[in-house]
């Protein structure tokens, strides 16, 4: 099927995908708007990311509607894991969803190590129950044989260990890569099904380490995310993000790149199906 239409006498081709966003919160009042300006930039896809169960449930409503979006289930925000009264009951309740939905979500989301916001009297305690609840989508994904999200922050040399003593088969993607290309060389050795997401920071105009990993990363391991609501890419920033921006994205990498801008975008579209098994 040809994707391709006339905007403003400008032929755009739908060969971009969002592979992170928030469509569903309540920043949004009116879906078709963001589904416009997708449409405009040449955005095709975009990936609903929950944030809890509640969230999830939000964003399978917006699927069922618009085949433009695929979701992404979860246990628990990582943050709010130390008030989980039974973690149980919480992957009790996600397994019916994903079960449920199987036709609309496509990965388990963020698998997570943030130790940026743990509580200062309650260090160790708090580490420990992330800890857990990062192994535990982990097995989460691999009964439902589905990749997963790995967020990290202040925590490279934990998320690395509990990674490579999982020895995950499917395919990994660390979220929003901000880091060094010295770490991203170190996490590429964990598994050949490894990608990293590049979102709105890389056309910040201070973020160098982003942006002096971008060209040292193959290609075929690139993806684009927006994180939409948030970070919103140069020239929005400050402004609320949506899908149809990570085309911003995108072109950033582009000039970033050795390779011509059309096999840039091309290849990073292929990676987005190939890492979420869609059949385009």
């Amino acid at each position: 099927m040809d994707y391709t239409f006339i905007y403003n006498t400008i032929i755009i081709n739908f060969m971009i995908f969002d592979t992170h966003s928030h469509l569903q919160f309540d920043d949004y009042d009116n879906i078709e708007n963001e589904l416009k300006t997708m449409e405009e930039l040449g955005v095709k896809y975009s990936t609903l990311i929950g944030s809890d169960f509640e969230s999830t449930e939000n964003a399978l409503v917006i699927a069922r509607k618009h085949s433009e979006f695929f979701v992404v289930a979860g246990i628990t925000h990582p943050i709010e894991s130390p008030q989980i009264a039974n973690l149980e009951e919480e992957i009790a309740k996600v397994e019916t969803q994903i079960m449920e939905n199987r036709k609309y979500i496509v990965w388990i989301w963020e698998v997570w190590l943030d130790y940026f916001h743990l509580n200062q009297e309650k260090i160790e305690e708090e580490k420990e129950i992330q800890k857990r609840v990062f192994i535990e989508n982990i097995k989460l994904a691999e009964k439902f044989n589905l990749p997963i999200i790995v967020h990290i922050r202040d925590a490279w040399d934990d998320a690395y260990e509990i990674l490579s003593k999982a020895n995950f088969a499917n395919n990994i993607v660390i979220h929003c890569y901000t880091w060094s290309p010295e770490i991203a060389a170190k996490y590429l050795n964990l598994s050949d099904k490894i990608y990293f997401w590049f979102s709105g920071i890389v056309t910040f105009k201070n973020a160098l380490s982003v942006q002096e990993t971008v060209p040292n990363i193959p290609l075929a391991r690139i993806l684009v995310e927006t994180d939409a609501p948030y970070l919103a890419p140069v020239p929005y920033r400050w402004k609320l993000n949506t899908s149809g921006y990570v085309k911003f994205v995108l072109d950033k990498i582009k000039e970033l790149r050795t390779e011509t801008p059309e096999l840039v975008e091309n290849t990073i579209y292929e990676n987005s199906l190939r890492f979420y098994w869609i059949t385009d």
